[in-house]
């Protein structure tokens, strides 16, 4: 009899993330799962949610709908009252954005470092 191999979580598993802005929906049941040593690039026009989808992933952007997991531990949300969510524990939030790192566009950097100086520069 042989063993199933034990299952890897997820470094991130985001499920049916919606956003809307208004009446604008610019995230439409979004579900992406990345392992460990996963490589995945997000490619789309100007204005088709790849940094909206990034933000809500960092909880910089509140999803209207849909989860969120990082390593396993789901973020924890509730309603806002207003048709969507809000984190339920931010110290939770704050924990997690600890672990994860994030290189906005090129404006966000120092261009007289490299790139790894400026990825420990990161909080």
């Amino acid at each position: 009899m042989t063993q199933a191999a034990p299952t890897e979580t997820a470094a991130l598993l985001a499920e049916n993330v919606h956003k809307r802005f208004g009446n604008f929906e610019v995230l439409k049941g979004i579900s992406l799962e990345a392992k460990k040593g996963d490589v995945i690039a997000i490619i789309g026009g100007s204005g088709s949610g790849k940094s909206t989808f990034l933000r809500c992933v960092n909880m910089l952007e509140m999803p209207t709908s849909g989860s969120v997991a990082i390593h396993g531990e789901e973020i924890q949300m509730k309603t806002d009252g207003r048709g969507g969510q809000m984190p339920a524990n931010r110290r939770q939030i704050e924990r997690i954005r600890s672990r994860l790192g994030m290189v906005f566009q090129g404006f966000h950097l120092w261009q007289h470092m490299t790139v790894l100086q400026n990825v420990i520069e990161a909080p």
